[in-house]
């Protein structure tokens, strides 16, 4: 778990990189219609990215960033499908959110198992 942690958080890293470069995103097919939404969305990738780099190295006392990340993945899932489907987002969009919900449930149900710890001590950052 540990390890797919840090590598998806390089991977929000790499994507908050590409999302500052209009040309980049726009041969991958993903249209965003104005530079400044892919700069603030590249931005707070880059920094979820840092803190599940952070969180990979002490999993257990840092896993609820990395439960709150799942979160954040459902959400991105809920916003990218149908744009990429219904929107002019672009069809990049799809495998993007459907990755993003597939790590999203990693997280949540990989976590509990790797640290013992419950879904509602993750959620409330305890350590009871």
């Amino acid at each position: 778990m540990k390890k797919f942690v840090f590598w998806s958080g390089i991977y929000n890293a790499g994507l908050g990189l590409v999302l500052t470069c209009p040309a980049l995103y726009r041969g991958l097919g993903l249209n965003i219609p104005v530079p400044f939404w892919g700069w603030l969305v590249g931005g707070f990738l880059a920094y979820t990215g840092a803190v599940l780099i952070l969180a990979s190295r002490e999993l257990r006392r840092r896993a609820s960033f990395v439960y709150w990340e799942s979160i954040l993945r459902y959400v991105a899932a809920l916003l990218l499908i149908p744009a990429g489907l219904f929107g002019d987002l672009g069809l990049i969009a799809v495998p993007l959110g459907l990755g993003d919900l597939a790590i999203g449930l990693v997280y949540m149900f990989g976590l509990p198992k790797e640290t013992g710890l419950s879904h509602r001590v993750l959620f409330f950052d305890r350590q009871d």
